[in-house]
């Protein structure tokens, strides 16, 4: 009896998913991807499963977005993949089973950790055939955030064929991806932020589509943005100061238009006086504005920097600073202007302090291409009250010969100090 307990017992821990062993140093060190079957260039390929293979015990304990089958993605896709954890090794395979004459890749992504946690930094990338031949074309670019004209890294990437077969890839941390092999053709390019993790494009989620045909001419590049069907209509009104408004829409509005100050009509007061808008600019010209000034003033500090020590130094002695370039894949920009939800507009002349006013505008193209009228109101601070600058002044020096005990007490403030108290007997 005690044998058959004894066994089952052994039988249960040997089913459990593994744990870290107590005591020993402390790993520090991510699982590190000793060998992969098949390798990659192989042709002809007939097994069940392609097999990952790891120097340690991977952790199968994660959820949702950690679970071990997010790692893995297979392409050509006929749906999620099927991800076998065996320990320290990873069997793949197609949903429905490698087909073929079909060559397929199978992307391992950053992310899978050991048991303590230690995730891998860097991902692996294999390409097989079950037939005699690989492809040699792919589809290749970047993709970008648009709003924030800067590499989107971890977009997930789909490339359909007019017969709905989906390859499939994901940007890497600069925002390069390619998506492939795959046959020479027309493909239909998607890029979006897959939130959440189930690789497939929802309400919501920002991104970008292409027409892609196969071999490519340039590479391609996907601008992601929160795409919406609606209209931009007015969402908020921010009073910057008494000539300047920050206008905030509800959606992105078409980066190709440029607003005018006739877009736009200010009326307030009890009389409803119009208020006429002097210039209008987006908040890329904003930003661009911004940064110019910045620019400028670095360019001041660096002129009267570099002539103070010519003064000092002789012209031959003065070192030349290396130039360095910003052409870098990190810093690199979308090749169109970034959709906006925001214009600051500049006021001919200033607010009426505490008055109601209601800004209104005909109708700017939204990103959806769609254009509707709409306003919203809003009530201009009060005015802040001028101090003269004697009081100013009168007050700080009463102010210190009080602390001082220069100035007598005011008459009443006997009646405000507390009554004195008889001295404690000894």
């Amino acid at each position: 009896m005690r044998r058959g307990l004894t066994a089952l017992v052994a039988l249960a821990m040997g089913c459990a998913s593994a744990a870290p062993p107590p005591g020993g140093p402390e790993d520090l060190a991510p699982p590190r991807l000793v060998r992969v079957g098949p390798d990659s260039g192989a042709l002809n390929f007939s097994s069940k499963n392609a097999s990952f293979y790891f120097d340690e015990t991977i952790n199968d304990r994660g959820s949702g977005a950690q679970e071990v089958d997010n790692y893995f993605l297979v392409s050509p896709s006929d749906g999620l993949p099927r991800v076998e954890w065996h320990r320290s090794r990873i069997d793949v395979r197609p949903r429905n089973g490698f087909r073929p004459n079909t060559a397929y890749s199978i992307t391992l992504l950053p992310g899978l950790s050991d048991l303590r946690n230690n995730a891998m930094k860097t991902g692996r990338s294999i390409v097989f055939s079950t037939g005699p031949t690989i492809p040699t074309t792919r589809i290749e670019g970047t993709t970008f955030d648009w709003v924030q004209e800067r590499p989107l890294a971890g977009a997930f990437l789909e490339a359909v064929t007019p017969d709905s077969i989906r390859y499939l890839a994901q940007s890497d941390s600069v925002g390069r991806f390619a998506v492939g092999p795959l046959p020479a053709g027309t493909y239909l390019v998607r890029a979006y932020i897959d939130q959440n993790h189930n690789r497939s494009l929802d309400r919501n989620e920002a991104f970008d589509t292409l027409r892609v045909t196969v071999p490519q001419a340039a590479p391609a590049e996907l601008l992601v943005a929160a795409r919406d069907t609606l209209p931009g209509r007015i969402a908020t009104i921010v009073v910057v100061d008494s000539v300047t408004l920050r206008v905030n829409f509800t959606n992105l509005l078409d980066p190709s238009i440029t607003p005018a100050a006739s877009d736009f009509r200010l009326i307030g007061g009890p009389d409803s006086v119009l208020v006429a808008v002097a210039s209008v600019r987006t908040a890329p010209q904003e930003a661009a504005a911004a940064l110019a000034a910045q620019q400028a003033a670095a360019d001041s500090a660096r002129k009267a920097d570099t002539s103070h020590r010519a003064a000092a130094v002789p012209p031959a002695a003065v070192p030349v600073p290396p130039t360095k370039s910003d052409d870098t894949l990190a810093t690199r920009k979308p090749s169109r202007q970034p959709p906006f939800n925001s214009v600051t507009l500049k006021l001919a002349r200033p607010l009426t302090p505490n008055t109601t006013y209601r800004l209104s505008t005909r109708g700017l193209r939204a990103l959806s291409g769609r254009t509707a009228p709409s306003e919203a109101g809003f009530t201009s601070p009060r005015a802040v009250p001028k101090v003269r600058a004697d009081s100013v002044a009168a007050a700080l020096r009463d102010a210190a010969a009080a602390r001082k005990g220069a100035l007598p007490l005011p008459p009443d403030s006997a009646r405000r100090l507390p009554p004195s108290r008889p001295p404690a007997r000894p």
